[in-house]
């Protein structure tokens, strides 16, 4: 995890927030990030102590003033991966729950990003011909029951990891429906759309 660096959106997976948080802990100079180009965009990437950080300030909660967050993310900085506890002032604090679940969440983005086949740019679910993002569009508005019932061949955890990986790595340009095919057409059978009057 040392040299490791995300972008906002594997940071707001591995650290469980929404992206607008990790931005915002950005924007507000809570945390620093490295920005790279990426083609004509600039990217933010996010290492090791900012990780921990965001993992952590989720407990953390309103305890701290902003100005207390960026001294605990600046101790975090200076400190070895191996450092157990995280001291400025008083006030120390237990690093190792936060960092066996940012360990957690790292193996689940790697499980998750070797459950996806790229095939043309396009992520597929491994050993299908569906697309992540087509089962992940249908979340939340459909259940994960509802969905296994639309993509029968599909098991939960290929679900569940479709619907990661968008999170991870959401799709860029034109979205899928939110509906399935099979549930509009029988939506609209429903509502009488068909029957002859």
């Amino acid at each position: 995890m040392s040299d490791m660096e995300f972008t906002v959106t594997e940071a707001s997976f591995l650290a469980d927030r929404s992206a607008t948080d990790v931005q915002n802990a950005v924007d507000k100079k809570v945390v620093k990030s490295t920005v790279v180009k990426v083609g004509p965009r600039a990217q933010r990437l996010l290492g090791r102590a900012e990780l921990r950080f965001l993992t952590m300030d989720r407990e953390i909660g309103e305890a701290l003033s902003g100005a207390g967050k960026r001294r605990l993310y600046e101790e975090l900085s200076r400190l070895p991966e191996k450092a157990t506890t995280a001291r400025f002032g008083a006030l120390v604090v237990d690093l190792r729950k936060s960092d066996a679940k940012l360990k957690r969440r790292l193996r689940l983005l790697e499980t998750i990003k070797g459950s996806i086949k790229m095939r043309a740019g396009e992520p597929f679910i491994k050993g299908t011909d569906i697309p992540a993002y087509q089962v992940a569009a249908l979340y939340p508005a459909a259940s994960i029951e509802e969905i296994l019932e639309d993509f029968p061949s599909l098991k939960r955890g290929q679900v569940e990891h479709a619907i990661d990986f968008a999170r991870a790595y959401p799709k860029k340009g034109r979205p899928y429906p939110s509906t399935s095919l099979k549930r509009g057409i029988s939506s609209l059978i429903k509502s009488g759309v068909f029957d002859d009057d």
